[in-house]
């Protein structure tokens, strides 16, 4: 195939990529208004409203782009000036993307090795695993809570978690 060719099926495939924000906000939108209930403390109203949680979970979609961005760097030993230049031109998701294209079985063997023996490794692994697990939680508490982690876990984030959990022994094979 040409290069052109190469350049526009990339470019393809990254369109029809949907982020983690793109589709948790789609989900929320969709999400019908719940009557408030009595019974349900307002602290807990508050916290899980729709401006709140868009908050929080942009708060938590940013530190993780910047873990995955830590476990680039921890694995690879340096980060690609191309991607940097990326993130720095606010293109966060850029080292997401990076680990969600290499994920492999040679990459999830390298960081399964490395995540025994290697305590920078281990701990850029399990801050990212962390990161999202608090994601996971956060959403699972809000309105349409299976709705939102499912969504969490079919972006190009929720499947780096997996396969980073999974390396980590954190999780068992899927």
């Amino acid at each position: 195939m040409s290069a052109p060719g190469q350049a526009k099926d990339k470019i393809d495939t990254l369109e029809a990529m949907t982020s983690l924000r793109d589709k948790v906000m789609a989900e929320l939108e969709t999400a019908p208004a719940a009557p408030k209930s009595a019974g349900k403390s307002r602290a807990k109203d508050e916290v899980l409203s729709l401006p709140n949680l868009t908050r929080e979970m942009e708060g938590l979609i940013h530190k993780l782009n910047v873990a995955a961005r830590d476990v680039v760097e921890a694995v690879d030993g340096s980060l690609p000036r191309d991607l940097e230049r990326q993130f720095e031109a606010d293109q966060r998701d850029v080292y997401t993307h990076r680990l969600f294209e290499g994920r492999g079985k040679r990459l999830q063997r390298a960081i399964r090795e490395r995540h025994g023996s290697d305590r920078l490794v281990r701990g850029k692994v399990d801050a990212y695993v962390r990161l999202f697990e608090r994601l996971l939680d956060m959403m699972s508490n809000s309105k349409r809570g299976d709705a939102l982690v499912e969504a969490c876990l079919a972006s190009e984030a929720g499947r780096v978690y997996v396969m980073l959990a999974e390396a980590a022994g954190r999780i068992p094979p899927q």
